[in-house]
């Protein structure tokens, strides 16, 4: 029996998750830069 909520290719979903992941880390570090930059 398949499981209705698992998707076909769990990678695919892991590397989409993987990519939002390193997406909000680079946002996290640029708004930290910008924060630090403009307080100097």
């Amino acid at each position: 029996m398949t499981d209705p909520f698992q998707t076909p290719d769990p990678g695919a979903r892991d590397s989409v998750v993987d990519a939002r992941a390193i997406f909000v880390l680079i946002l996290i570090a640029v708004s930290a830069a910008v924060f630090w930059v403009s307080n100097q």
